[in-house]
This record gives C-alpha cells, sequence and structure tokens, in this order.
C-alpha cells in the first residue's frame, strides 16, 4: 500500500511543481490569457479557434499544467453560459476519459510491476466500494481528478459506470464556472456556488443509492 501512496503523491508533487512553473512564467495570468483568447476569438472563424482551444487546453490538463478553472471561467466570459459549459464540459470530460483510457490500456501492467499484484487487488477492490464517490468528489478539485481518472483506468471499473459518474460530476462544476465568467460580479458568490456544484452530484448519489437499498413494500 505504500507504494500506491506513494505513486500518487509522486504525482499530485509533479502536477504541483509543473503548475508553479507555468505561473512563474506568467502562463496561469488572467488577463494574458483572456487577451490572447480575445485576439483569436476576433480574428476571422475565431470564435470557433477559440472554443476548440479552450476544449484542447481543458483536455490537455491531464499532462499540462494548465489552470482549468481559469479557461472555465473564460469560457463563460466569452461565450456565455450555456455555449462555454458546454466548451468546458467537451474539454474536461476529454481530459478524464483520455487519463481513464491511457491507463486502462497501458498502465495496468506496469502498475502491477511497480506497486504488486497485492496493491493492484486492493485499488480494485477501493474502486468497486468507493471509487463512486471518489469520482464525484474529485471533480471540482484540480489535479485530484487527474489522478482518480487515471486510478479508476488502472482499476477494473467498467468504462460507461466511469463516464456517467464524470459527466455528472463535471457538469454542474463547468455551470458554475460558466455563470461566475458571464455574471458581472459574479466573483462574490462563485464560491459558494462551486461548493453547491461540489456537493450536489454527490447529495444525489447518495439519494439514488439509499432509494436502490430500501426494501420493497410487502404486499397487503
Amino acid at each position: 500500500m505504500r507504494r500506491l501512496l506513494g505513486i500518487a503523491l509522486g504525482l499530485f508533487l509533479a502536477m504541483t511543481l509543473l503548475y508553479l512553473a507555468a505561473e512563474s512564467m506568467g502562463w496561469t495570468d488572467e488577463q494574458r490569457v483572456r487577451d490572447a483568447l480575445e485576439t483569436i476569438r476576433a480574428s476571422e472563424r475565431g470564435a470557433l479557434l477559440a472554443a476548440a482551444l479552450l476544449a484542447a487546453l481543458l483536455a490537455a490538463d491531464l499532462f499540462l499544467p494548465v489552470p482549468s478553472s481559469l479557461l472555465m471561467t473564460l469560457a463563460g466570459a466569452l461565450f456565455g453560459i450555456g455555449a462555454g459549459a458546454a466548451i468546458s464540459l467537451a474539454g474536461a470530460m476529454g481530459s478524464a476519459l483520455l487519463g481513464f483510457g491511457l491507463c486502462r490500456r497501458f498502465g495496468r501492467p506496469a502498475f502491477a510491476r511497480l506497486t504488486g499484484a497485492q496493491d493492484a487487488e486492493r485499488i480494485e477492490t477501493f474502486f468497486r466500494n468507493t471509487g463512486a464517490w471518489a469520482i464525484l468528489l474529485s471533480r471540482s478539485v484540480p489535479m485530484l481528478t487527474e489522478i482518480v481518472s487515471c486510478l479508476a483506468g488502472l482499476s477494473g471499473m467498467r468504462a460507461r459506470l466511469f463516464l456517467a459518474l464524470s459527466l455528472a460530476g463535471t457538469a454542474p462544476v463547468c455551470l458554475v464556472y460558466a455563470w461566475a465568467g458571464h455574471t458581472a460580479g459574479a466573483q462574490g458568490g462563485a464560491g459558494a456556488a462551486v461548493l453547491v456544484a461540489f456537493l450536489a452530484p454527490a447529495a444525489g448519489f447518495a439519494l439514488l443509492r439509499a432509494l436502490r437499498r430500501r426494501p420493497a413494500a410487502r404486499p397487503a
């Protein structure tokens, strides 16, 4: 189990260092990023190109130190709530599915060699028992969401289940950031709104689980 924790911690530290390096070079400066996107958007067919660039950058969040919350907010500011949320959702789901798919296709043998068969079995057991909660609750947490997507791919979780859970956890977050970017003066209430987006999918999933466990009524 120590090896598994070490791998997760190593990934987190590597992503943190990459993000700090990007921040020191000004890549995460909101005004700088916004100016670049607005310049692209003002060109011929620029709206489509800017939208595609936003989605591509969010998808590349798996590998690059991308400020995802900043890009989602700018998507709402530049394209409105509905379109901005759709662009962010496309990019965020691309990142999630990319991490899941790559680890499912190429990572499992290497992971088993690094951690041993026992830890590989433990992570599969973890995702069978609590993987749904981990995916739902990690969607609004930078860096953690990529790590959980990769770990889900290393486990035996079904792709359809991962897709459904990721959509349920990601869509509210994208909508909230798009609203915050589009609405004037939204920054003051964005924190509470993000908290709602963070908790709503988990509350819905808990209710669904409770209803499924409820014993059927006996016939009179």
